[in-house]
């Protein structure tokens, strides 16, 4: 029972426990995909459509690692080597074909949209930025989509443009943005709603 002489010491280890918890873990983690193959040629497109024929490629071959809260990782390899696709399995877009995942203690393909409110990410090659519309209709959106009272997105926004130098930038199209300008854009927007993970 809680009173108010117990309730530091519940509130304490309340927040040692959370800290203890790991903020992602992957354990033996793999996805395969099942790809559509033909020989190149009239005769084989013909044939590959009454006998079609396939492939598995394995895009992550069982991986495990962990990340505590306040850790930075980095995935370095080569194109095709499945840093997206961890990261989309860590994110709840894609279904693994085996293994655990959990990021801040939920399976993210089964809660996404709960986990969407705590994580944020960034993907080169799929904008979070309206192409034609300046970054600042895309923050006032993300606003609403994330219910972010407007006090503390006015405040967030603010620091956020702060940070990442971005002020000049907030009312240019995004279509005239260089990578690095819309790359500093993009990963301020990910940051709006506070999320406790960035991918």
């Amino acid at each position: 029972m809680v009173n108010d002489a117990t309730a530091p010491l519940c509130n304490t280890l309340r927040r040692e426990r959370l800290r203890r918890m790991k903020t992602v873990v992957i354990e033996n983690l793999r996805k395969d995909f099942r790809v559509k193959t033909r020989q190149p040629g009239a005769r084989a497109a013909i044939s590959s459509l009454f006998h079609p024929s396939y492939s598995t490629v394995h895009a992550v071959s069982g991986i495990s690692f962990e990340v505590e809260e306040g850790e930075a990782l980095a995935f370095i390899g080569p194109n095709g080597a499945g840093k997206s696709t961890t990261i989309k399995m860590l994110t709840g877009i894609l279904f693994p074909t085996s293994g655990i995942a959990r990021v801040l203690g939920r399976v993210p393909w089964e809660e996404r949209e709960n986990l969407s409110y705590e994580i944020g990410s960034v993907f080169g090659q799929k904008s979070l930025l309206w192409y034609h519309l300046p970054p600042s209709d895309t923050f006032a959106l993300l606003q609403r989509i994330y219910e972010i009272p407007w006090a503390q997105f006015e405040a967030r926004r603010t620091r956020l443009v702060d940070v990442f130098e971005i002020g000049e930038l907030m009312s240019t199209p995004v279509r005239k943005l260089s990578l690095g300008q819309r790359m500093r854009c993009e990963i301020a927007a990910s940051l709006l709603h506070s999320p406790r993970v960035i991918f």
